[in-house]
């Protein structure tokens, strides 16, 4: 992925608890995140790398010791230590989309707000298995759209419109989370049997839907899936067509047939060869039956 090139739709992210899948906003734009990337790249510039070096070029070139050895040494190592910070800055720019293992209490700018900027799997594990996997699964299945090779074959906008639907689903499960939060309380509490019932039947009803747009979108990926087999026969049967051809056409029975009349020749020789000089009957030959007295 090309450093200003916004991520894909689907990516997998390093995390302090481990990797896990990303679903990024859709509405985040190039120039937007040009601008993290830059943002990420001057922030980790200014380090104490960078400000010891640039503050040994500027001693060392301020008092005109640059042309003595040590003052030559002195901005070799100023030099080693900028482009080691610049390098480094580089890096984690590079790194912006996928590198989040950060220490604890530093959240880079991308996870200051979340849902800003993208959705993870781990975002829903507070609410609930069902939900939690329903979740993943939207995610893997936009992924999985955006990633087909059958995508030239469907309507082009349908991956971006599936990333959307999933993109706006999502952000609206985890505003469940008080309302979940809440019907926990409520059946803790003795005698709020029906607030109870009713909440968690909004909930069951919210996850259900969730289920079925799961549903609809798996069934988009299962067609696609289909094509691609249909895609990986087709261009099997054409290789094998190909591979059919180039044996016909390096078929050795031309040869098999000039060799086919050798033995005969050969057989011709060595038998005149043995008549002539007496050598007796070879081993293939029956005796010659002796005259019946």
């Amino acid at each position: 992925m090309s450093l200003l090139k916004k991520p894909d739709a689907v990516t997998v992210g390093d995390f302090a608890d481990g990797p896990d899948i990303m679903l990024w906003n859709p509405a985040l734009t190039t120039r937007r995140w040009r601008w993290q990337v830059l943002r990420g790249f001057l922030a980790r510039s200014v380090s104490a790398r960078c400000a010891a070096g640039l503050l040994v070029l500027a001693l060392v070139l301020g008092m005109g010791a640059a042309e003595s050895l040590g003052g030559a040494l002195a901005v070799g190592g100023a030099i080693a230590l900028l482009l080691s910070g610049l390098c480094d800055a580089g890096i984690t720019a590079a790194c912006l989309p996928t590198d989040h293992q950060h220490q604890p209490g530093c959240r880079c700018p991308l996870e200051r707000s979340p849902g800003e900027f993208f959705l993870r799997s781990d975002d829903f594990a507070d609410l609930g298995t069902a939900a939690h996997h329903t979740a993943g699964l939207l995610i893997d299945l936009v992924g999985e759209l955006h990633a087909t090779p059958a995508r030239d074959w469907i309507d082009s906008e349908l991956p971006e419109r599936a990333h959307q639907t999933v993109w706006d689903a999502l952000t609206r499960l985890a505003r469940t989370a008080p309302a979940r939060r809440h019907a926990a309380r409520l059946a803790a509490l003795p005698g709020e049997t029906d607030l109870a019932t009713a909440t968690a039947a909004a909930i069951t009803e919210f996850d259900t839907l969730l289920g079925e747009l799961a549903f609809h979108i798996q069934g988009c990926v299962t067609l696609t899936r289909e094509w691609e087999a249909k895609l990986r026969h087709a261009e099997l049967v054409d290789h094998t067509s190909a591979v059919h051809a180039e044996l016909h056409a390096a078929s050795i029975r031309p040869m098999v047939e000039v060799a086919e009349e050798l033995p005969k020749s050969v057989f011709a020789y060595v038998t005149a060869a043995r008549d002539l000089t007496g050598a007796g009957r070879f081993p293939w030959e029956l005796p010659t039956a002796e005259p019946v007295p």
